[in-house]
């Protein structure tokens, strides 16, 4: 085979929703290579009309294989895969250096053949990019600000499982114990600090701006599912029915009129949807709506796999 495409902790969320979108984009089952903990070594997960066998990811020769998607932190197989000659992508890594997102219509980023790893977009700015690099193509965007609402799932599988069992314990009269989050989740509404990054890389990917992004970063006690509250002011007037039309243009996202929620609307979708959308009264340069996505899928598994394909044609 050409190329061998290995994915790192292959049997966390992120690495399925990715393994999903590779599979709905035609890759081959003999290019790809999923491994995970020894703990886990030897399941055997779906992909296509049959089935990838999990190896060893810390006893595994990285010199078979061209790129390794890492999944989750780990600064350890991050090493040891790029001291063997095998390429990295990951939106997990510590890298000062601009992230990568890629979108239809988004402009191929212009990379150095001397680097060997890239660190990608995270899931929310991989939500909200294809919409406001949109929009900012519509009008240049002179003010935003954006409530980020996480759930359990960004924790990975250990964040859904501590909303599960301190569910349970609060309905059964029991003690609650947290351990992934700082503080119980269930019931709960969590703030935290948001990654300094984010705001870079929002002015990254809008071209340079004047303006500081406000952002807000809350997590909330859903399971699965991304939202987020957005509201932006336009450099000059706007008619909202252009901002309509400029939005229903787009591949992969839903307008909708009524409420919306990531259960009800988005759950395991590589879509994202739209409502509320609206410009408060007497300001028609201002626009304000409410989206929400699967961050795995439309977010991080989109980017994952929209990188990979250009790093195989460009790259490798």
């Amino acid at each position: 085979m050409e190329h061998r495409i290995a994915i790192s902790h292959a049997c966390g969320i992120v690495a399925e929703a990715i393994l999903e979108k590779l599979n709905a984009s035609g890759f081959e089952p003999d290019s790809l290579l999923l491994l995970d903990q020894e703990s886990n070594v030897g399941k055997r997960l779906a992909f296509g009309s049959g089935f990838l066998a999990v190896q060893n990811q810390y006893d595994f020769d990285y010199s078979s294989c061209a790129l390794m998607l890492l999944t989750q932190a780990d600064t350890t197989l991050e090493s040891e895969a790029l001291n063997q000659g095998c390429l990295l992508i990951s939106h997990a890594i510590e890298r000062e250096a601009n992230a990568l997102f890629l979108a239809k219509d988004a402009p191929e980023p212009v990379l150095s053949y001397s680097e060997a790893s890239w660190r990608l977009a995270g899931a929310e700015l991989s939500c909200l990019m294809p919409v406001l690099l949109q929009l900012n193509r519509m009008q240049s965007i002179s003010q935003l600000n954006i409530t980020l609402m996480r759930s359990a799932e960004f924790r990975d599988k250990a964040g859904v499982d501590e909303l599960a069992s301190q569910t349970i314990a609060l309905l059964s009269a029991r003690e609650v114990v947290a351990d992934v989050f700082p503080e119980q989740i269930a019931f709960n509404l969590l703030p935290e600090a948001t990654d300094s990054r984010l705001s870079t890389d929002l002015n990254h990917f809008m071209g340079t701006i004047s303006y500081t992004p406000a952002l807000q970063t809350i997590n909330v006690p859903i399971f699965h599912g991304f939202a987020a509250a957005v509201q932006l002011r336009f450099a000059s007037d706007v008619a909202l029915e252009d901002c309509y039309q400029h939005l229903e243009s787009m591949d992969g996202l839903v307008l909708k009129q009524g409420a919306a929620s990531p259960i009800s609307d988005c759950n395991q979708s590589f879509s994202c949807v739209i409502s509320q959308l609206e410009q408060a009264s007497n300001q028609p340069s201002s626009l304000q709506f409410w989206m929400i996505a699967d961050p795995m899928r439309y977010g991080l598994a989109n980017n994952f796999v929209n990188v990979t394909e250009f790093l195989l044609k460009s790259f490798l």
